[in-house]
């Protein structure tokens, strides 16, 4: 499954010259001369009296949900806080930081103690369902100041609607697609996995064709040989391992996509028709074209490398740009990005993940917690932000400039196979809120466990009894509104 934590994909480029600004000592106070005796005023000049300094808004910006724990992270942030309160007469910014694992107690404690902070974030799509009635709607604050939207790319907006609420400003995203081991393909003798998003003859049945081919067991035979021995496999062609449940199942198309009940959230759809196609796919990649790797396949990649694709026994991975830092390192062979294929109903579904900050409905100076969010989402700024957090940029007009950022860290990539994701991203989003939203995205993972172990390898029976398993928490919700 996915990993939680996404590592900054090029934030050590600004955090050299943040560190520079946060590390710099403050100087050192000399003496006052001792002043002249005032004079006193006369009659006719009445004293002036001294008026005190206005109070700056306090804008306490909570990080731990998600990334920005990481020491090289807190020095660049503590950098970012100064940079804005050195032009804001107004408000004053201050991170606190708290560890992952802790975040969640503490973040809900402090709203129980009636201390919310102002900003919460960098926030993943999971943390804001999970937290949804806390987050205040951001929508009043956007008409208010008639802020142009038109600047975000447009699918990513609607990744911010919630049921009741818009939770803020995109800040940014990271799409998804297909990383390959060139090295493999040609010692296949095949052609690359095409970067065309118009060439419909990449769809998951041809994925399926080449991975079967790209998939060896130790004697040389690829899983379309009568020779292949499944049971000694040393290479595999596919892997989609770090994918949720639904985030699996949204390659597929669903009416709902990656949500699995209905548009009012009260009946489970989970058992869908494309669900099914979808989950029977992967089962029987697993297990009849064995193509991609159980879960004891996966202890054998593992063993070789850090992550699926870094061991260079796997062929194509399907991840996203949080990737590029974490698994992009001195890799031992040539690599790429493709395009993710067309599903069986010849569309297109690439999952996204994406990030922003949002404000607790229970904090104090919302108001100038709106300004933080806007200046930290700000065409001026966004691109400094993200290369702390490590996405793109969520407004095209940086797009230029940071593409250029990319294509110095990663020259062998096809930027172009990144930015047009963005256009088939999922909707409704594999992470967005249904009802009681951890117990269902545990009985949706559930069912992806039952097939990579081979308990069940029946779709139909398996995302029957999820669906089942969804039906009852969705009553029991309801039943207590």
């Amino acid at each position: 499954m996915k990993k939680n934590v996404v590592l900054s994909l090029i934030g050590l480029l600004l955090i050299a010259s943040l560190a520079l600004v946060a590390c710099g000592g403050a100087a050192t106070e000399e003496p006052a001369a001792e002043a002249p005796a005032a004079e006193e005023p006369s009659a006719e000049e009445p004293a002036e009296e001294a008026v005190a300094p206005a109070e700056k808004a306090k804008v306490v910006i909570f990080i731990g949900m998600g990334t920005g724990t990481d020491p090289d992270q807190i020095a660049a942030q503590e950098a970012l806080a100064e940079e804005f309160n050195s032009t804001h007469d107004d408000i004053e910014v201050e991170f606190l930081i708290v560890p992952n694992e802790e975040a969640p107690e503490r973040y809900l404690a402090m709203l129980a103690g009636g201390n919310a902070p102002q900003l919460v974030g960098p926030n993943g799509t999971s943390t804001i369902s999970q937290f949804l009635d806390t987050w205040a709607d951001m929508t009043p604050f956007i008409e208010a100041d008639n802020v142009d939207m038109s600047d975000f790319y447009g699918p990513v907006l609607e990744l911010n609607k919630f049921p009741g609420k818009n939770v803020g400003l995109p800040l940014g995203i990271y799409p998804s697609f297909i990383f390959y081991n060139k090295d493999l393909f040609d010692a296949a003798g095949l052609d690359y996995p095409t970067h065309d998003y118009s060439d419909t003859s990449w769809t998951m049945d041809s994925l399926r064709e080449m991975a079967m081919k790209l998939t060896l067991d130790a004697n040389g035979n690829d899983a379309t040989s009568p020779d292949f021995d499944p049971e000694n496999i040393v290479q595999w062609g596919y892997d989609d391992s770090w994918a949720s449940g639904r985030e699996a199942m949204a390659t597929w198309d669903a009416p709902n996509v990656a949500r699995p009940t209905t548009d009012d959230y009260k009946t489970a759809v989970a058992n869908s028709e494309e669900w099914v196609y979808g989950l029977q796919w992967i089962s029987d990649g697993i297990w009849e074209d064995h193509f991609i790797p159980d879960y004891a396949g996966q202890e054998a990649y593992y063993a070789v490398g850090g992550d699926p694709f870094g061991g260079g026994l796997v062929a194509m991975f399907h991840s996203h740009t949080w990737f590029f830092p974490e698994g992009l390192v001195d890799l031992p062979f040539e690599y790429d990005i493709a395009a993710l294929p067309f599903n069986q109903k010849g569309t297109r579904v690439a999952p996204i993940h994406a990030d922003n900050f949002t404000i607790p409905d229970a904090a104090e100076n919302k108001e100038a917690a709106w300004e933080v969010m806007k200046w930290l989402t700000s065409a001026e700024h966004v691109m400094d932000v993200c290369q702390i957090y490590g996405c793109l940029p969520a407004r095209q007009s940086v797009e230029s400039e940071f593409r250029q950022v990319l294509a110095e860290r990663w020259p062998a990539l096809d930027l172009d196979v990144v930015y047009t994701a963005v256009d088939y991203l999922d909707n409704p989003h594999h992470e967005s809120w249904v009802p009681e939203w951890g117990q269902v995205e545990d009985a949706v993972n559930y069912g992806m466990d039952l097939v990579y172990s081979g308990e069940n390898t029946d779709a139909q029976s398996v995302l029957d009894d999820v669906n089942n398993q969804v039906q009852t928490i969705l009553d029991e919700y309801w039943a207590n509104q």
